[in-house]
This record gives structure tokens, sequence and C-alpha cells, in this order.
């Protein structure tokens, strides 16, 4: 019989209750076309908030001019955001279970919109910092949602085919976002790149209108306040310890070592609630798998090492290397397109290549790449920041995509979703730990140089330009080094070909 127009909804499970049974969901009758416009709006707003995590870069420096603040502002403008996230991407189930997907998706892309347009016409440091951890926290709601609702409104013959689509969407908003960015702050200002996100953000609200799912049980499953509150102190106290520790005397500064402590404490008071507790906020039973510990280690080293570097090169670009924003956008465009290649090949090669060799080959991509970054010269700036940023992309995609199936492949099945939302955490926390780490690093390589470079120095280039550039090599030899100390921890992961397992990341 040939198929209808309409898609009938079916009753399916699609989480766990209070106590780990599945809660009943009746997917809504979907037209076909009302399904193509849902699913494109559902890219739509995943590549918006992840866009949001790189389009600020180059506006930056321009930001930083007219707020105040500096190289520190901008750190927190992306690392508030990061963070808010990070805290944010575990509580999805739990909100959905409560409130329902079709009050939750609407009502996080509203707040996202909203927050953006309070980042805009922010007058202040601490007004755009508070913004973004809004505009964080509900972009941490959107991506685990939207992926949720995506898998719902298909048949599971077609996640895998629609996950692989999904994965692309993703990588859409980081690629085009500096260049956006960029465009977007030459034209006009800063403060437009935020307000971007209102007609993105009512076009998605719009497609989802007859996609949303109806029916769905609600839970009163009450939340782990305790929990939420400790992480959100725990990541705090880890961002602040980390761009503010580097170069200080730990013994002299009593604020770090309270900060060290709170972090230290609060991580040891989270895995202990896991255990003695029912619903956490965290499940770290997750990382008794040896295959899922590894790969979080490698997911966050990962994600640290590909963030910095995204963060790192329009600021070096438009700093000492003096170009607008628009091309120093367009210098890290091509990155993204290879890493996406990178990562559909990895794919391919997953089974028939051991795991091992594909993670050794995109370690030894990051690191020389990493390498050709700390050895720019400004004459030949451009197609040395190209080359140098692409072939770490590439090493970065042969890695995010075997990382992603090993942590999943031994996992019993009860404990994806909760390992999903681990896994997340840990992409996030890589996210704003890199940044926050090496700004500080950078910071005192820059004053550093400073003092290096106190004789005369011979052209038109001034001091502090030198200095500037010199610190950036030697945050990205940094970085090389890092990558080729963790290499050997990748014979943690068991030879031969370990079953694959569709990622819930």
């Amino acid at each position: 019989m040939a198929a209808s127009a309409r898609d009938e909804g079916d009753l399916h499970a699609t989480g766990d209750g209070e106590n780990g049974d599945p809660v009943s969901v009746r997917s809504a009758p979907v037209v076909r076309l009302d399904r193509l416009v849902a699913t494109i709006a559902l890219m739509l707003a995943t590549a918006m908030q992840a866009a949001d995590a790189t389009i600020v870069n180059v506006a930056l420096p321009q930001l930083e001019r007219d707020l105040g603040g500096g190289i520190t502002l901008g750190a927190w403008v992306m690392t508030s955001y990061l963070c808010a996230t990070a805290v944010m991407a575990p509580l999805t189930g739990w909100l959905r279970r409560r409130y329902g997907a079709r009050l939750l998706f609407p009502g996080g892309i509203g707040l996202f919109v909203i927050a953006s347009l309070l980042c805009a016409l922010a007058p202040s440091p601490a007004a755009i910092i508070s913004s973004r951890i809004l505009q964080g926290a509900a972009g941490g709601i959107i991506h685990p949602l939207g992926q949720a609702i995506l898998l719902d409104l298909y048949p599971s013959e077609r996640h895998g085919r629609m996950l692989a689509i999904w994965g692309s969407a993703i990588m859409i908003g980081p690629i085009l976002g500096p260049v956006l960015g960029g465009i977007i702050t030459d034209a006009v200002s800063w403060r437009w790149v935020f307000v971007i996100n209102l007609p993105l953000g009512l076009a998605a609200i719009w497609g989802m209108r007859r996609a949303l799912p109806r029916g769905e049980v609600l839970s009163k499953t009450s939340i782990d306040a305790v929990g939420i509150f400790v992480l959100m102190a725990s990541v705090a106290s880890l961002q602040l310890c980390l761009s503010r520790g580097v170069g200080r005397s730990w013994l002299q500064s009593p604020d770090l070592l309270t900060e060290a402590a709170m972090t230290i404490l609060g991580f040891s008071l989270l895995a202990v609630r896991a255990r003695t507790a029912g619903f956490t906020v965290l499940r770290l039973a997750v990382f008794r798998d040896l295959h899922f510990a590894a790969a979080a280690f490698y997911n966050f080293t990962t994600s640290a090492l590909l963030f910095v570097a995204i963060v790192f090169l329009p600021a070096l670009g438009e700093g000492p290397l003096g170009y607008d924003a628009t091309l120093a956008g367009f210098t890290i465009m091509p990155r993204g397109i290879l890493m996406v290649l990178m990562m559909l090949l990895a794919g391919r090669l997953i089974g028939k290549l051991d795991y091992r060799i594909l993670l050794a080959t995109g370690l030894l991509l990051m690191a020389t790449g990493l390498l050709m970054l700390s050895n720019i010269q400004p004459a030949y700036g451009v197609p040395w920041i190209i080359v140098g940023s692409t072939i770490q992309a590439m090493g970065a995609g042969l890695l995010l995509t075997p990382l992603s199936t090993l942590a999943f492949s031994t996992l019993p099945p009860e404990m994806r979703t909760d390992a999903a939302g681990v896994y997340s955490l840990l992409r996030q926390l890589g996210f704003a730990s890199g940044i926050a780490l090496m700004t500080a690093v950078l910071h005192l390589r820059i004053e550093v140089n400073l003092i290096a470079l106190s004789a005369p120095v011979g052209g038109t280039e001034s001091h502090a330009d030198i200095a500037t550039l010199r610190a950036y090599a030697d945050c990205f030899k940094m970085m090389a080094i890092a990558t080729m100390v963790v290499g050997p921890g990748i014979f943690l992961f068991r030879s031969g070909r370990v079953r694959q397992a569709v990622s819930a990341d």
C-alpha cells in the first residue's frame, strides 16, 4: 500500500522515568512537508547554537575596545557561554520529562534570542558576561533536545542517516560563524553579531510549530538541586582557577588555593552523590567502562586544543598581523570544511582499520598543524594560518568520529543517555577550560616577551605586536607538545574491531 501523505504518530519510549521506567511519548502525526520543514528548522536552531560559540570570535577585538577589559574580557565572553551550556546539557532530559518538548523547545529558543538581544545591548563587561551566561544556558537545551526530537520525527531505520546529516549541520555553524561574524563586524558592528539570532530563532520556532510532539506523559520527578548548585560552583571555580592561576605564586594567593579546593571538593561531592543519591545530575558509573573513560579523556583534550585554535587564530590575525575582521574570519574557513570531510572519511574507515591507527594519525596531524602555527611569519601569515590550521583540523576530524564510536561501543544500552550527558559536559568543559588556561598563558607570555624586548627593535613593528606574535607562537608550541604527550594513551583502547554504536552525543 502506498504511503499516505501523513505519517501517523506512534507510542514509544523516549526517556527514563524517576526509577528508570520508560516515559511514553506519542509523536504527533506530521505531514511529510511539515516534517521536512521541521527538520530544516531543527538543523537551523542547532547550527545557530553551535555558531554562537565561534561567531563572536572575530568580533572580540572590537568588543574589547568598546567595553574595555582587554583579552581577559574576551576570554570570559567565550567561557561564560560554554560553561553555562555545559551545566545545562545534562539537565535537558529531566526538563523534557517535567515540561515536555512542546513547551521546552520553543521556550529554549526564545530565551536564547532574548539573551542574544541583551548581549547586543550590553553597556558594560558585567552586562555582556551575564547575558552570555543566560544565552549559554538556553543553548545547552537546544542541542540535546533538538537531537531527541529529530529521532522522534523519523522511524528507527532512518536514524543513522539523519544523525549523519545532523552531525554535518552542527559543523556548519562553527565553519560559517567566524566568516559571518567578520563580515557583520566590519559592515556594521560587533553588536549585530548577536542581533542576527532574532530572525534565525523566529524561523526555527515557526518551522517547528506543527511537528512538536503531542501527548507527552509528563513527570514530576524532582531534580537534584544540590547537585546542580555544586556543579555550577565547581565549574565556576575551575574557570577562575585556570584563568587566574598561570604565572602566580599559589602559596601567596589564598584566593587561588580556595578556588582549587572548591573545584576538588565540588567534583568529589558530585561523585559521592552519584553513588548514594537517586536521581543526580551526573551518573559517574559510566566511567567504569574503560573505552568510555579513555574516549572521554580524549574528547576533553581534543575539544580544548581544537577550540583554542579557533579562538586564537582570528585574534592573531586582527592583532599583530593587522587583518580586518572579514579576512581573519576567512582564514579559518577552510579548516572547518576539511574537518567535516575527514570526519566523514573516518566514519567510512571505522571497521576497516584499527581504531588506534586512526587516533594516532589524528594526533600526529594535530601536532604537526600546531607546530606550523607556532612558526607563522607575518609576511606569509594568511597561507601559513590556512595550511597549519587546516592540518590541525584534519587531525581533529580523524579523532572525533572514532572517539564518539568507541565511547558508546561497549556501554550497556540503558547507560547511553547518561553517558551522552557526561560526554557532552566534558566536551564543553574542554572548550571552556582550554580557552581559560591558554588565554592566561598568552597573557603571561606577552608580559615576559615585552620585558625581553626592552632593547630597541629594528623595523616598523612595535614591541607590543612582536611580543604578542611570539606569545601566540609559544602557546601553539605548548599545545603541540601536549598533543604528543597524551598520545600513548590510545593503547588503552583494545585492538581489533569494536562493535559500532550510534552515539547519542
